[in-house]
Parts: C-alpha cells; sequence; structure tokens
C-alpha cells in the first residue's frame, strides 16, 4: 500500500471559512476580468459557504462542498432566469448605433430632390434621401425622421417644427 498521504484529500479536508472567503474572493476577480456573470454565482456562494464554516466550523468537507455545489446551482439558476434579464434591460442606446442617432438631425439638401430623392450632406458624408411627399432644393434644410437601411427619409425643416 502506498503510505504517502493523498495531497488532494488533504487539501479537502483542511478547507475552513478563510479558503472558502479567499476563493470566493478569487472566483470575484475572474468575473470582474471576464464580465461574463457566470462566474458571479460560484464565487456568491463561495463566500457564503465560507460565512457558513464561520458560523458552524463543525461542517466537514463533503457537506461544505455540497453546499456549495447546491448554491452554486440555485444562483445559476435564479441568476440566469431572473437577474440577467433585468440587468440587460432599458432602452437601447444609440452609442453604436449611427443610424438611430440621426434622428431628428438637420440636414443640408445638396442639391435638387427628383421624384422624393435626392442627397444630403450629413457632417464630413453625403447620404441618399427620401421624402415622403414633395421635393427638396439644394440647400434647403431638412430634418431626418427616419432611417431605412442606408436612406434617409427626411422633411423640411418647417415640417419637423411642427
Amino acid at each position: 500500500m502506498n503510505s504517502e498521504p493523498n495531497l488532494l484529500m488533504q487539501f479537502l479536508e483542511s478547507m475552513n471559512g478563510v479558503r472558502w472567503l479567499i476563493t470566493g474572493f478569487g472566483l470575484l476577480l475572474l468575473e470582474v476580468v471576464t464580465g461574463t456573470s457566470y462566474i458571479l454565482w460560484p464565487a456568491a456562494a463561495a463566500l457564503i459557504v465560507g460565512t457558513v464554516v464561520f458560523v458552524v466550523p463543525v461542517l466537514d468537507w463533503s457537506m461544505q462542498f455540497l453546499l456549495f455545489a447546491v448554491l452554486t446551482a440555485v444562483l445559476l439558476y435564479f441568476g440566469h432566469t431572473h437577474l440577467r434579464p433585468r440587468m440587460k434591460g432599458g432602452e437601447p442606446s444609440d452609442l453604436n448605433d449611427r443610424a438611430r442617432s440621426m434622428v431628428g438631425m438637420r440636414v443640408k439638401a445638396i442639391a435638387d430632390f427628383e421624384t422624393g430623392r435626392g442627397r444630403v450632406q450629413v457632417g464630413d458624408s453625403q447620404w441618399r434621401a427620401a421624402m415622403d411627399t414633395g421635393n427638396a432644393t439644394a440647400g434647403q434644410e431638412l430634418t431626418i425622421v427616419s432611417v431605412k437601411g442606408t436612406t434617409l427619409t427626411v422633411v423640411p425643416l418647417e415640417v419637423a417644427a411642427d
């Protein structure tokens, strides 16, 4: 028989509240680096187990790991089904959506529109534009009311002010 002690068993049997808290904070640090929110729940479970082990120090290592596994599963389920959708909620941002951020912007017609179609100057670039009714003349001030693909729907500035 092998008389050397099993290192894994020694490590498991020596788990205490401090080691659980260190594990929990290590997992939290890993969560901050990855930003996935999946490592958050095992980290919270490890912190809870660490706290429980301080309160009830007679828990042996198998009960500690069972508690950790159950808490991780429960927190993952509730975190994924209930908390994660709420964290992603809210109004959509215009930060990376140039089309949405252009709605309401004032632009100038570059040339006369023909049959409701023409081009407008937006910043330092030109865009294809369309009007639902009427035509614009070169230099006329227009307002963007919507964006469909690469075509801006515009209205005369006077109509947009109403």
